[in-house]
């Protein structure tokens, strides 16, 4: 891309934050590509209040645990770990814990009852802080227990997410410049419904993304399609008419960069501003990112951002590229690398 083209890109993102038209040729290049974000994570700053539930739900089961073991760095360690992951997952992984040490199943256990008291106890409190019924309330009759775990979590989850769901930082200035942009966007998550759309009503973005704009990979097939597999890309792209050679994904987890990858979108934006991502291992999870361990074809995110208002720039130059017939990978313009504001990797 030569240089004048790449003043008239930034040129054009400028005028969108302003609420003003960009230039002729850079919208008619936008209004060919759509931007399919993750939500965990990415426009949702969810992970962390999610990982949360789950860790307190998981947390009377993990094998050999004792009060003294249940810790903010254990919990911290337990949410770096998990994030992007289904339940059903780390469900498994315990599972397999409990059996190397001779322990029943989690479902053996909750069914019996077995769990120790004193973990509850530690437990009871931070499920009371969020709002879900204790275990001693549920053991007393008070409050309803499930008797499906995975039936509890969903539902724990959607009710936690209800009150604490936020976009993460810049996400909603972010979408506005898109649309000023003329750029399609819709959600392809793994997380199920009623999860992520009650966490964009919470978060507030609803304007930008109305029922039929998300997609889940859970709720939307039969039996559900987790990433890394394609198919809540594929069916993403699908919907805002746009192939996903034409199509951004945003992400920021090892599976879903392989689900995009695997589905042929046309650039990957790994993204690691959100607050499950601690400052001290962005850049080892952005290095991770664009390592592809997940994709068939081993490509992964050609460029991490920390800063989701650097997104638009990112669009406006890949569909100004994609309008000149060029695809991945890209070189990135000195120019528009000095514009990003915050740390990226390339």
């Amino acid at each position: 891309m030569s240089a004048s083209t790449m003043i008239g890109v930034l040129g054009s993102v400028e005028a969108a934050e302003k609420g003003e038209a960009p230039v002729e040729e850079v919208a008619s290049a936008c209004k060919q590509a759509a931007v399919l974000f993750d939500f965990d994570g990415t426009l949702g700053d969810t992970e962390t209040p999610a990982m949360e539930v789950a860790y307190w739900e998981l947390a009377p089961y993990f094998a050999g645990i004792t009060p003294a073991g249940i810790t903010e760095s254990a919990k911290s360690e337990f949410i770096r770990d998990n994030a992007g992951k289904a339940f059903e997952f780390m469900v498994e992984v315990a599972d397999e814990a409990r059996s190397k040490a001779g322990m029943s199943s989690i479902a053996e256990a909750k069914a019996s009852k077995s769990e120790d008291p004193s973990v509850l106890a530690v437990v009871d409190e931070a499920r009371a802080r969020f709002g879900l019924p204790t275990f001693k309330a549920m053991r007393s009759g008070e409050a309803k227990e499930e008797a499906d775990f995975l039936t509890m979590q969903k539902d724990e989850t959607v009710e936690a997410l209800r009150t604490l769901a936020k976009p993460c930082p810049g996400v909603p200035s972010t979408l506005k410049t898109l649309g000023a942009m003329g750029v399609r966007v819709a959600i392809a998550t793994t997380s199920g419904k009623p999860r992520v759309p009650v966490s964009v009503v919470a978060a507030e973005l609803t304007e930008y993304f109305p029922p039929e704009k998300i997609h889940s990979g859970e709720s939307d097939f039969d039996p559900p399609r987790f990433k890394p597999d394609p198919s809540v890309y594929l069916l993403a792209a699908e919907s805002e008419k746009a192939a996903p050679a034409d199509a951004v994904a945003v992400e920021d987890s090892a599976s879903g960069v392989g689900s995009a990858s695997n589905a042929g979108v046309g650039l990957i934006v790994g993204y690691v501003g959100a607050s499950h991502i601690a400052d001290e291992v962005a850049d080892s999870h952005a290095r991770m990112l664009m390592a592809g361990t997940r994709a068939d074809n081993g490509q992964g995110a050609q460029i991490v951002i920390s800063d989701m208002t650097e997104l638009p720039k990112l669009v406006a130059f890949f569909a100004m590229e994609r309008a000149q017939g060029r695809s991945a990978p890209f070189t990135f313009p000195q120019e528009l690398l000095a514009s990003i504001k915050g740390q990226y990797w390339v």
